[in-house]
């Protein structure tokens, strides 16, 4: 049988997020028996480098942020947005694959090829691009030629059928899955860190969509309530240093720790009590999952997937407001019952997130494809 190929493009394959080890643990599922897979990214990073099977071809990226210049970076941009056949040709020459599937909208989306068959996988909501009538039109242009868009919770499927409703018959839902063994096999090496206290871990970039400084509003209130808790921040951003100066005006030192970027971070998941996260926006959070699958409840701010991950509200709490924040960490804090029927049930409610499910179900959307194409024949 004759293997098929696949293009996956992705912004970016080291940058340390979730997007990127989502693609990371499909692609080294996938059927190699089946499949030829490339990867290729918009942007290079030196932060992280995803470990890929050597049978997925890793391609040159297209733009390299630790050594490009302001002036390649803008023309790249024009090019991207008008002329992205330009790019084509220099970075991808006249490969020809049998499916190409953008991993993250916008940018990698602009990149896929008209005349192939095509996905476009899409990791958050986009109501951000209806506030921008440019971005609205370049990701229209390029939603109109993909066969199928995909979603990877519910909150991401309804801001895509609310901000391009003309995109609902293609647009469907297939939730992020895990790779279970590895983050329990992970989880088992030993970290020079101990505490006896209550302890919440924020495991991110520093940025402001992530938005930690909310966490330390957080924990100034649990603070000021006389409770004993430590908040362990992992992560690398431009907000490091305003993290940094904020938990000294609010006196946070001995309550605070700020990590850094962790090639394991697992370890410290397994030392934790909760995962909190604090985003503006997500589409299927990674963090939570991981957290879950090592028996952690969360608690989060309503964004993408939470409300998947949570199963209504059995294995993570909700919450919008700072001072909404702060009780639901008080809970766990105070009620020993709750988090241990919270911790239990995430462990069971997680474990249907399979690479196996998300790769039958990608299959299903290749034969989908396949047969439209042949009845337009």
């Amino acid at each position: 049988m004759k293997k098929k190929k696949i293009l996956f493009i992705i912004w970016s394959f080291t940058y340390g997020g979730g997007a990127e080890k989502v693609l990371a643990n499909l692609v080294n599922r996938m059927d190699f028996d089946k499949y030829e897979i490339d990867v290729i990214e918009y942007w290079h990073s030196d932060i992280n480098i995803e470990k890929v099977d050597k049978r997925v071809n890793i391609l040159k990226p297209i733009v390299d942020s630790t050594k490009a210049s302001k002036i390649k970076m803008y023309i790249t941009k024009i090019l991207l947005e008008h002329f992205p056949s330009i790019l084509r040709k220099k970075f991808l020459g006249n490969k020809k694959y049998d499916y190409e599937i953008s991993f993250n909208s916008m940018i990698p989306t602009f990149l896929l090829k008209k005349d192939c068959k095509t996905i476009s996988w899409v990791h958050g909501d986009v109501y951000n691009i209806k506030k921008n009538k440019h971005n609205w039109n370049l990701q229209n242009n390029s939603f109109k030629n993909v066969n199928r868009i995909v979603a990877i919770s519910q909150n991401t499927y309804n801001s895509i059928i609310t901000v391009f409703p003309h995109y609902k018959d293609k647009t469907c839902v297939i939730n992020n899955s895990f790779d279970f063994e590895n983050i329990y096999s992970l989880s088992q090496e030993n970290i020079d860190i101990k505490t006896n206290k209550f302890t919440m871990l924020f495991a991110g970039r520093l940025d402001d969509n992530k938005n930690p400084l909310f966490l330390l509003d957080v924990a100034k209130i649990l603070k000021n309530k006389n409770l004993s808790f430590e908040l362990w921040i992992i992560g690398k951003g431009i907000l490091e240093d305003k993290i940094k100066e904020r938990i000294k005006e609010y006196e946070l030192e001995s309550y605070i720790k700020v990590l850094g970027f962790q090639k394991n971070p697992y370890p410290f998941f397994k030392a934790t009590d909760i995962v909190v996260m604090s985003s503006k926006s997500e589409g299927f959070p990674t963090v939570i999952a991981e957290g879950l699958a090592l028996g952690k409840p969360f608690v989060s701010t309503n964004v993408g997937g939470t409300y998947e991950l949570s199963d209504n509200g059995k294995c993570g709490i909700i919450a919008d407001s700072v001072d909404e924040y702060a009780n639901a960490v008080i809970k766990f804090i105070q009620d020993k019952q709750l988090y241990e029927k919270m911790s239990n049930y995430g462990k069971k409610h997680i474990s249907k997130f399979t690479y196996e499910n998300q790769i039958k179900k990608l299959e299903s959307l290749f034969e989908e494809i396949e047969n439209e194409e042949k009845n337009k024949d």
